[in-house]
């Protein structure tokens, strides 16, 4: 289950896994910038062919497509509650007192749950903006990413040392490696009993802060030790 992890490389003989990587670095910052500029009413016919191109032609499955997607809907919810919050306090100080009609209490209540759509725009460029990104990094491994900033970084320098290559690689790597992380240690709280909640948060985060640290400290040695 390690490929339905957020953004990890899943091995397939596709179209886009065949791309050299350092088109593919250029590709996923060129069209995520321009992600952010592009319509809502553009965005919201890319998206769902990009999913469906996910798919059918990469062959990714419905988990790694929603773990990819996770993002995008925790910000979802994240804005959706503080609308409820905002629409809730917003009603409360325009409320008066003595009530004059329950009706009216009512019809406020029910408008507190209305989604405000001005963030619309913003989780439409978001939406693609990742799904774009997700589709380079589930078809290009962490080898393959260092050796397109390597090429990337020769032709601009002319020097056959690489060290920012390294550096933008060893970066990279770390964000599907803080999933998997994530969920080791998620895993090892639910067999001991523990629960999804705030408590889990505070217990847990220090400790994905610690193995991340030491998973950097050692990648970092190992570089310097190939180096050598």
């Amino acid at each position: 289950m390690e490929n339905a992890q957020f953004f990890h490389y899943k091995t397939q003989p596709t179209i886009l896994h065949k791309i050299p990587a350092w088109i593919k670095i250029i590709l996923i910052l060129v069209l995520a910038f321009v992600a952010f500029y592009l319509p809502v009413s553009v965005c919201l016919i890319v998206y769902p062919l990009l999913l469906l191109f996910s798919a059918i032609v990469l062959k990714f499955s419905l988990s790694e497509i929603y773990s990819d997607a996770k993002p995008t809907i925790a910000y979802v919810v994240l804005l959706y509650v503080a609308t409820i919050l905002l629409n809730l306090a917003t009603h409360l100080s325009n409320l008066e007192y003595p009530v004059a009609h329950w009706s009216d209490v009512y019809t406020g209540m029910s408008r507190i749950f209305i989604p405000n759509l001005t963030y619309l725009p913003l989780l439409a460029h978001l939406a693609l903006s990742l799904e774009i990104t997700s589709l380079v990094y589930r078809t290009t491994s962490h080898g393959q990413f260092k050796d397109g900033f390597s090429t990337i970084e020769a032709f601009i320098t002319r020097k056959e040392a690489t060290p920012v290559s390294d550096t933008l690689a060893l970066a990279l790597s770390f964000i599907p490696r803080i999933s998997t992380f994530w969920n080791r240690l998620s895993r090892a709280w639910i067999s001991r009993g523990g629960r999804d909640s705030v408590k889990k948060a505070f217990v847990l985060f220090p400790k994905l802060f610690h193995v991340a640290m030491r998973e950097g400290y050692e990648k970092s040695l190992a570089i310097q030790n190939r180096s050598l």
